[in-house]
């Protein structure tokens, strides 16, 4: 999940299309990806006017990609989800926020937690009949049916470098019974990359000291 409404580009090989010309040594590398992908124009438009915020807490997360709720019943329903921050929204200018360093994000929400847990409203949109769901890169329509289903509350903030999340590796595409991906191709890709960082970054576990009481006990 991430704070745009919609993704940069259309199908995974645009973005790594992107990637090659965001890091190309050409100086018309990223002019030549934007003529080739005009979806890219809104993304570019929303980053030059989207609000600021000092602090992850006040910051809305979306699932840009579609996936399928199957009911009770067996009926069939493509959503998106959002989590809406209950966190009072302060906005900052981009030049306010570079001057609180470049580890304020991270220094902030730790000690924020440290005070009180910090809770988004989970909230799931439901597609209307011809709602695309293959392309993140296209925001459905105002007016959807959006349902409040939960809430995500954080209680603790725990180090990347000996936390718990390190050996684990995130596939979009395991999901619950009642949920299965729909025909929008990045959460395939992603699994692909994610297993691949997995790979990588467990092979480098010898340049990490590891805490036994960062997986509840035991030696490594």
């Amino acid at each position: 999940m991430i704070d745009p409404p919609f993704f940069t580009v259309s199908t995974p090989e645009g973005f790594y299309e992107l990637q090659l010309a965001a890091h190309s040594k050409d100086p018309n590398a990223m002019k030549a990806f934007v003529a080739g992908h005009l979806e890219f124009a809104p993304f570019a438009e929303w980053a030059k006017t989207a609000p600021w915020t000092a602090s992850y807490a006040e910051e809305t997360y979306n699932s840009l990609n579609s996936f399928i709720f199957v009911s009770a019943s067996g009926a069939e329903h493509a959503v998106r989800w959002s989590l809406l921050p209950q966190a009072q929204v302060v906005p900052i200018t981009q030049e306010d926020l570079a001057m609180l360093g470049p580890n304020h994000l991270a220094q902030e929400i730790a000690e924020r937690v440290a005070k009180a847990p910090q809770r988004w409203t989970m909230v799931v949109t439901v597609a209307d009949p011809g709602d695309p769901t293959a392309d993140p890169s296209t925001a459905w329509p105002p007016g959807r049916r959006a349902l409040e289903v939960g809430a995500l509350v954080v209680q603790r903030i725990e180090g990347e470098r000996n936390g718990p999340c390190r050996e684990i590796n995130f596939d979009p595409t395991i999901v619950p019974n009642g949920v299965h991906v729909s025909d929008d191709p990045f959460p395939a890709a992603r699994s692909a990359a994610y297993a691949r960082s997995y790979d990588l970054r467990t092979s480098e576990l010898k340049y990490y000291p590891y805490h036994s009481e960062a997986a509840g006990g035991g030696e490594r």
